[in-house]
């Protein structure tokens, strides 16, 4: 889920800490017929297959999205002081934290990417 803004794991938080904070989840994103690029990229591109990670990939992958736009740099940022390229590294850095047991990374990527409007 997407905390004011940030990237959050639903399951190590409790709502009471989050009084009054923006949150996004899944059902937040889109509807059906209206669907967010993220969730419409994930079905194009086949970025899940039992749909149990699904939520929290698409949520994080928006966020990871705009974390890179902001330029807030990762642990494999090369250059602190050049804005933040939107490349596979980066995107797979920022993913690490989202297990998939499915193992639909390669097309969990091309989404992200397609959306953010880079090669993977």
């Amino acid at each position: 889920m997407i905390v004011d803004g940030r990237r959050i794991n639903s399951c190590l938080t409790l709502a009471v800490m989050h009084e009054g904070d923006a949150i996004t989840t899944i059902e937040g994103l889109g509807e059906p017929g209206n669907l967010h690029p993220i969730q419409a990229a994930f079905i194009k591109h086949d970025g899940f297959q039992c749909g149990y990670c699904t939520p929290g990939q698409i949520c994080s992958s928006l966020a990871v999205i705009e974390e890179i736009n902001a330029n807030i740099p990762s642990h494999v940022t090369k250059n602190l002081t050049d804005q933040v390229a939107i490349t596979a590294a980066e995107i797979r850095e920022r993913m690490s934290g989202n297990l998939c047991r499915c193992g639909a990374y390669s097309n969990i990527l091309d989404a992200i990417s397609d959306v953010a409007g880079v090669k993977a």
